[in-house]
């Protein structure tokens, strides 16, 4: 018989979990300055990192910021100085497009899935209101006992500047649920790495994600239940909120698809976009290769990827996160007015996302797999670099002009002098005294300057 475990029950899991650690283990890169709950992001600079208050006690957000081109990237992820913080990411743009509408495009990871890939067609099929599902187990990962900071960085490759930034979550605790939410084992993860690269050319932005997704450590089944990931494959679960100020279309392989009303099954796909009327907007870019490494062998992969309706969402993983998504929604609201025109309240909420989709792994048994997904913005040619453009070299002749104007003046000056000393042809009023490296100039006329002839007056101030 397995052993239940009710929504509530699992929650208070994760709370004990948090309050029994009671601490935090830390590199040193863990550490930013600043109070995290008196730090706010500064949205006039071009990157930045650090800590900012969370409506949840004891837990905080780590942030990193950028704002470059006419486009800003706003990222998120749970962090506690005192408590094991739970393994919640989001990552947001804002933009202009290229028919010049503004927009706000954001993907949350919320939840793993373990999916037993029974008709072969590499993603998981599920349709909970028809009572089937390839899903055997939701894979929650509860919380961290360390997390590694990696800052943002700025750095030219190619003559593009680079943005990269990431974190690491270590010594995971988590479970493994049935549908019900029933538990089946507890699962002590290795760690989860999330790392970006952010970079833009010719008014298009690069995204590029790249997952680490260490191997389970110790699985712990409860009772009865014998819980193996031999055979399984794994699924990376997201949401997406969408914010422009005309209508949208989201395509799927070409065709309008949205999560909201789409039918149970899943739609593959490698290429999904965002259209603002008729203008490609964003795209999400699937179907790349991963590395899965089984013990010292690395084995390669092509993953999969696929649309989700609304329908083949379990209704206990929407409750099990959405206490954690309304605390990202409430940060979220805050920041968007200061960057953005548009006046709309920020909303995470699965029911009501266009875009639900899952990367998957086909091939996993538990094993480390790295993979690195791409976002594309097509940005407004009207954008322009935020930082202002070098300032050229002076050219030889210029730099001979310079010298030799250098050394005229001071030629002039010693033939000043040499004046005063002899006070030959020059005389200058005290009340008017200009002094110039300690010496005393007088105003002083060039005549016949160039044909007319007239006179020019040169003061020193």
């Amino acid at each position: 018989m397995k052993k239940n475990v009710s929504l509530t029950v699992m929650i208070e899991l994760l709370v004990t979990t948090l309050v029994a650690s009671g601490w935090i283990l830390q590199s040193p890169l863990t550490i930013v300055s600043g109070s995290p709950e008196l730090e706010d992001i500064d949205t006039s600079v071009e990157y930045s990192n650090g800590s900012i208050g969370s409506p949840l006690q004891g837990l905080s957000l780590w942030y990193a910021w950028i704002n470059t081109s006419g486009t800003q990237i706003i990222y998120l992820a749970y962090q506690s100085h005192v408590l094991n913080p739970p393994v919640v990411t989001f990552l947001g743009q804002h933009y202009r497009t290229e028919n010049d509408t503004e927009i706000f495009v954001g993907n949350t990871l919320t939840a793993m899935e373990v999916y037993n890939d029974t008709n072969g067609n590499g993603v998981p099929d599920a349709d909970f209101i028809a009572g089937s599902s390839e899903i055997m187990y939701y894979f929650i990962v509860n919380s961290s006992v360390s997390f590694v900071i990696k800052p943002i960085e700025k750095s030219v490759i190619d003559d593009l500047p680079h943005y990269t930034w990431g974190i690491r979550y270590q010594t995971i605790d988590g479970f493994l649920l049935f549908e019900d939410q029933s538990a089946a084992a507890r699962v002590m993860l290795d760690y989860m790495e999330f790392s970006y690269d952010f970079y833009i050319q010719n008014n298009v932005s690069y995204l590029k994600t790249n997952f680490d997704i260490g191997k389970p450590l110790e699985i712990t089944s409860f009772q009865d239940v014998n819980v193996t990931l031999d055979g399984l494959s794994l699924a990376l679960f997201y949401g997406t909120v969408v914010i422009t100020s005309k209508p949208y279309t989201t395509l799927v392989n070409g065709e309008p698809y949205n999560s909201t009303i789409a039918a149970a099954s899943p739609k593959p796909t490698e290429l999904s976009e965002i259209r603002v009327e008729n203008a490609k907007a964003y795209e999400f870019i699937f179907g790349q290769n991963y590395t899965l490494f089984r013990d010292s062998q690395q084995e390669i992969y092509e993953s999969q990827s696929t649309a989700v309706a609304k329908i083949s969402v379990s209704s206990g993983i929407r409750m099990s996160v959405e206490w954690l998504l309304s605390n990202l929604e409430q940060v979220l609201s805050n920041l968007f007015p200061r960057i953005s025109s548009m006046q709309t309240a920020i909303n995470l909420d699965y029911d009501v996302s266009s875009f639900l989709y899952r990367v998957c792994y086909p091939v996993w048994d538990g094993c480390r797999l790295e993979h690195d997904p791409t976002y594309v913005a097509y940005l407004s040619t009207a954008s322009t670099p935020d930082i202002p453009p070098p300032i050229p070299e002076l050219t030889p002749p210029i730099q001979f002009l310079v010298v030799a104007t250098l050394l005229g003046l001071a030629v002039f000056v010693a033939a000043l002098m040499d004046l005063k000393k002899t006070r030959k042809l020059v005389k200058y009023s005290l009340r008017n005294p200009l002094t110039v490296l300690g010496i005393k100039l007088p105003l002083f006329f060039l005549n016949h300057i160039f044909q007319n002839k007239s006179y020019v007056i040169i003061k020193f101030f």
